[in-house]
């Protein structure tokens, strides 16, 4: 039997009615040129007389291609022709100026503070400020550093910092009613509190804390998540933030306060920036967990010879609700007493993850504390992880006491890193 072949039908090309650029509205064209660099977006005004004008109200303004510019004094023009002509009523939704490309910026600190505060006045929604990559680059060039005023603005809602020097006034951001956002890396903070009423997420990385040796408090009340890692200087103290349900804090290796004053419980003369605490808090009060207690999701990471948290830990509050605690080497001195101390505040933790770098030397007690750990009984704990280079008697230890403690216990799980690969040992 044939078959007979089809042969399919191609119809011929319709015709295709392309819209041309000039066709589209003002507004659909100026969110268009608010993705290139602010250069590009202002170049396209020699397209033809109707795009002469259009830059001048793009709803985000990127300054980031710093290379084109041979020097500040150019980049300083460019930037002011940029801002004064821009339509005042027209909204800018995003602002980044990213000049880490200079390594001189000192004659340019004045206007990058009047651009700052020109955007806002824009009713800029986001903005992001980037100067230096790191610390260690600007040893021998000062930080910029921004005017010791307040930042006033009714719509910023996020805020990114990198590179700069920041002063007492600048951090309290009292009068940015909707920040919500605040996120600072690599930057000088001399000031003794960072103030926020609206702020829902703050993240402080690789800062420098250096007001007169005092440390910084943090009041945000209606924080959300918290994260602190690889600062120097004196631990911040955290206030109340009764809204709390994630923080990550790694106090780092730069960031060690210990002492004879605090690992005696304040018998000895002090040579640490604890001693401040004296002046605000009473000597019963747990200064930096307290704030954290609110937590449900909760990262504690210091070096085994940081007394910060061990410190806190003679006052601890109760973590109510902790259902997920990660805890590095710190919590394992004193006979793994320090952790079992921690575990008795946390009524219903669900899983906890103990990241174990090293065999702790430090001996440091726990004055009073008289805890056993036939006392501990975490009745919802379920999962257990231990991440070590090597499976040692501490793992061997920890499982035991905890099995023993947990009537509810899934799973038990130690992962060892090495350069050969994962060890994984599950236990249950």
């Amino acid at each position: 039997m044939s078959h007979r072949g089809k042969t399919a039908k191609v119809s011929p090309p319709s015709r295709v009615d392309h819209l041309s650029a000039s066709a589209l509205p003002d507004s659909v064209l100026q969110h268009a040129l608010g993705f290139l660099e602010a250069r590009e977006a202002v170049r396209t005004c020699v397209l033809a007389r109707r795009w002469c004008h259009l830059w001048k109200s793009i709803p985000r303004l990127r300054v980031t291609d710093v290379d084109v510019f041979r020097s500040v004094e150019k980049l300083n023009e460019f930037v002011d022709r940029l801002l004064l002509p821009r339509d005042k009523s027209s909204v800018l939704d995003e602002c980044e100026f990213d000049l880490r490309g200079f390594l001189r910026l000192d004659v340019a600190i004045a206007s990058v503070d009047l651009w700052i505060r020109h955007v806002l006045m824009c009713h800029t929604q986001v903005l992001q400020v980037h100067f230096y990559t790191n610390l260690q680059t600007t040893q021998d060039q000062p930080l910029v550093t921004l005017a010791n005023q307040p930042l006033l603005s009714q719509h910023l809602w996020r805020l990114e910092l990198n590179g700069v020097s920041l002063e007492d006034s600048f951090l309290d951001f009292s009068s940015c009613s909707v920040l919500k956002d605040l996120k600072i890396t690599n930057c000088v903070l001399d000031t003794d509190k960072i103030l926020s009423r609206s702020l829902k997420h703050l993240s402080i990385m690789g800062c420098e804390l250096c007001w007169r040796l005092h440390p910084t408090l943090i009041s945000a009340q209606s924080l959300i998540s918290l994260q602190l890692a690889d600062n120097v200087g004196v631990t911040p103290i955290l206030g109340s933030m009764p809204f709390l349900e994630t923080a990550s804090v790694n106090l780092g290796h730069q960031n060690e306060e210990y002492c004879d004053f605090c690992d005696n419980g304040g018998s000895e003369d002090y040579d640490c920036g604890m001693v401040y605490l004296a002046d605000d808090f009473a000597p019963d009060v747990s200064v930096h967990l307290l704030g954290l207690s609110t937590a449900t999701c909760l990262e504690l990471i210091a070096s085994s010879k940081m007394v910060t948290f061990k410190r806190d830990l003679r006052y601890c509050p109760e973590f109510s609700k902790l259902k997920s605690l990660l805890l590095s080497d710190w919590c394992l001195v004193a006979d793994f007493q320090t952790l079992l101390c921690f575990l008795h505040y946390t009524p219903v933790l669900e899983k906890l993850i103990l990241q174990l770098c090293q065999k702790p030397k430090s001996d440091m007690e726990l004055d009073g504390s008289g805890l056993m750990e036939e006392s501990l009984t975490l009745k919802q704990l379920k999962i257990v992880e231990i991440k070590c280079q090597m499976i040692d008697e501490r793992v061997h230890s920890i499982f035991r006491i905890l099995s023993d403690s947990s009537i509810s216990l899934e799973k038990l799980m130690s992962k060892s890193f090495s350069k050969y690969g994962v060890t994984v040992m599950v236990l249950l």
